[in-house]
């Protein structure tokens, strides 16, 4: 039997290339660039402008961004360079040719560079799905890196062998060219604020289960490879074929009834309302542990 479309999940997709590709983005620019995921279509033209919204945005993220992070994040994805190689070829892209803000409407109009759509538009091959949802729940930028590059062997079940600097070049931890002072360089640091944060966050919030192995060289760890399985995720899916309040209503409901807590017979629409604001911090709560 078939599920009902409120529960089937949104897969999302991007070329293995920008899977692995070296860049660093904060958590609200890529929830940003999650949604702009979502929109696109094989039919889009070279020009096209997608619309986010603002409050959908935070709705679907459990989150709040201000204006000025917002403006920031954006601004930021306009400079931020994607570094993709391809056998003896180096692009350096970003992934946006413009970002239009539209004051007191709450909506951002998007426009993907036109370097960028071969690895985002139509793909047939070589590309990593993965689910909205679950990139949207965590809120570590490393656990939503690791959750895309584990999405890419899901069906495999682990990932390659990469040494350490190439997987914290990937992460921007490290530059490969030795410019920038290089983050976590103590592997305790690195298992501690990158990798448990994320193996946590993957297991607790998404499809996946994974666990990292890290491997010797001599005395020192000079490799890492992920072990990944899929699993029933534990966060709700959205709702996007309703109205917005009744998709609060919905997931209002299911969270009460998550939590073993039964809507009383005859309550209206305002008494699920009102009890949603305790079972959605109660979720968000757990989501943040």
């Amino acid at each position: 039997m078939a599920a009902p479309e409120s529960t089937v999940p949104i897969e999302i997709r991007q070329h293995n290339a920008l899977t692995t590709a070296r860049y660093e983005m904060s958590a609200c620019e890529m929830d940003i660039v999650f949604s702009l995921l979502s929109k696109l279509t094989k039919q889009d033209k070279a020009g096209t402008i997608y619309e986010i919204r603002v409050q959908e945005l935070m709705e679907m993220t459990g989150r709040t961004w201000n204006y000025k992070q917002l403006l920031e994040s954006t601004e930021n994805l306009n400079s931020r360079v994607y570094h993709i190689e391809n056998g003896k070829t180096l692009l350096q892209v970003s992934l946006l040719a413009s970002a239009l803000y539209r004051k007191g409407e709450g909506t951002i109009e998007l426009e993907i560079s036109e370097r960028m759509r071969p690895f985002l538009i139509d793909l047939k091959s070589n590309f990593t799905s993965y689910r909205l949802q679950a990139a949207f729940s965590l809120s570590s930028k490393y656990a939503k890196r690791i959750y895309q590059l584990a999405s890419q062997w899901k069906d495999i079940g682990e990932t390659k062998t990469y040494s350490l600097d190439e997987f914290k070049g990937m992460l921007k931890l490290k530059d490969p060219a030795g410019k920038e002072p290089e983050q976590y360089s103590q592997i305790s640091a690195l298992q501690k604020y990158v990798l448990d944060v994320a193996t946590n966050q993957i297991n607790e919030h998404t499809d996946l289960r994974i666990k990292y192995e890290l491997l010797k060289k001599g005395r020192s760890y000079q490799s890492i490879k992920f072990y990944v399985n899929t699993q029933v995720p534990q966060q709700l899916p959205i709702p996007f074929e309703l109205e917005a309040d009744d998709a609060k209503v919905q997931l209002a409901r299911k969270h009460l009834e998550t939590l073993g807590i039964a809507e009383p017979a005859g309550a209206g629409h305002s008494a699920v309302v009102q009890a949603r604001g305790c079972a959605v911090c109660l979720h968000l709560q757990a989501e943040n542990r």
